[in-house]
């Protein structure tokens, strides 16, 4: 009989309770493989004004700098949380590291999880508010970044609800 072994986790941190029943079950996973826990957050840079649309704006220099700023911000912010949540897994003797990255949450996971070669994604799934009525009763979605996770990455995916 062969053993599953995991080397190498990996657990997308937004700073959501979801994401941290996430961690905790990385850790659990951890302890029992020892593997290494790698916390990802990624820096939705979507979320701020496009470089086109400050084409529109009479001083776009100023807002252009304001942008920088903000991604700054939210990069510190980021850092202090997973410095914080860095703590927590290293007080269970887990080895562990973060990575911050920009741009599309999904599309940062998926990259980072083959560039570090991770065995396993754990992350939290924030529902779809909807719900849609099948003739079996109610199926509730996945939230739609756990969903392209689970649809494209090459390594397992545990969602944690």
């Amino acid at each position: 009989m062969s053993r599953i072994t995991t080397y190498r986790i990996l657990v997308p941190h937004d700073g959501s309770e979801m994401s941290d029943k996430a961690l905790d079950k990385a850790i659990e996973f951890s302890k029992a493989f020892k593997s290494e826990i790698i916390i990802l957050h990624i820096v939705d840079d979507r979320l701020l004004p496009s470089s086109a649309f400050l084409a529109f704006i009479g001083d776009k220099s100023k807002l252009e700098d304001a942008k920088v700023q903000a991604l700054n911000i939210l990069k510190v912010g980021a850092k202090a949380m997973l410095n914080d949540r860095m703590e927590k897994v290293k007080a269970n003797g887990i080895s562990v590291r973060f990575i911050i990255g920009m741009g599309d949450p999904a599309e940062g996971i998926i990259d980072v999880a083959e560039h570090e070669q991770v065995d396993l994604i754990a992350m939290g799934s924030r529902q779809l508010k909807r719900e849609k009525e099948y003739s079996a009763g109610t199926i509730k979605l996945l939230g739609s970044v756990a969903r392209r996770i689970s649809e494209s990455a090459g390594s397992s995916v545990l969602i944690v609800k």
